[in-house]
């Protein structure tokens, strides 16, 4: 069944690409960008307080049923770790990855383009063992330096086979397999503190306070810049 989605402000400029703009119009659209990211740090409080009551209007707005078998298995597994009060889904355009990324930004309403997150399968080679098992005596210790590993992406139907989903919807959360998550220590800064990430479904993402994650998921995290 198709998914319907809440018409936004940001609708009518849905079919017009950045790179379509003049350039003084290119230079406007930054210079509002910048303002609209120094206005959600400024109000990042307020924001955040604001967080669960957005979550209980949006799914009384969606329904459910909509929401293709992959999302909602992405949804139950937030419910089993606690997420569901925080987890905020968004239906987007078939086109959505053809757009740049500050437009996707503003199509999901997030606070910058650095709220906007990708999840990456990764085969570790070689692994620091000794490294690994401090990490595993001292559960709060969440830090561990890059240089410890070297990272390689993994082949589509390798992350597919982890995962269980399709190339632009991996989520970290409700993988078939037990994969550890490593989240970059730059999303440990944003502000306001929230991440935006696929949902399942290359149509659908997800939005979740940032140390909401980190306490759901257990991860880890490191320097990856």
């Amino acid at each position: 069944m198709p998914h319907t989605h809440k018409r936004t402000p940001f609708d009518k400029f849905a079919k017009m690409l950045v790179s379509e703009l003049q350039t003084d119009e290119r230079k406007a659209l930054r210079d509002l960008v910048s303002d609209v990211r120094d206005l959600y740090e400024a109000f990042s409080a307020e924001y955040m307080a604001d967080w669960r009551t957005k979550v209980a209007e949006e799914e009384k707005e969606q329904h459910k049923q909509e929401r293709p078998k992959v999302v909602q298995k992405v949804e139950k597994a937030c419910k089993e770790v606690g997420l569901e009060a925080v987890a905020r889904y968004y239906p987007v355009e078939s086109n959505y990855y053809d757009w740049p990324l500050q437009q996707r930004a503003f199509r999901l309403l997030a606070p910058s383009e650095a709220h906007m997150c990708k999840s990456v399968i990764m085969y570790i080679a070689p692994v620091n063992t000794q490294k690994l098992m401090h990490f595993a005596r001292d559960l709060k210790e969440r830090t561990i330096s890059k240089k410890y590993y070297n990272f390689r992406l993994a082949p589509t139907e390798v992350s597919f086979e982890l995962t269980g989903f399709e190339k632009g919807g991996v989520c970290p959360i409700g993988m078939d397999q037990p994969v550890p998550v490593i989240l970059a220590e730059s999303i440990t800064k944003l502000d306001p503190p929230v991440l935006f990430i696929g949902a399942g479904h290359i149509d659908w993402k997800l939005a979740l306070p940032v140390q909401d994650f980190i306490k759901a998921t257990n991860c880890m995290i490191t320097d990856l810049a």
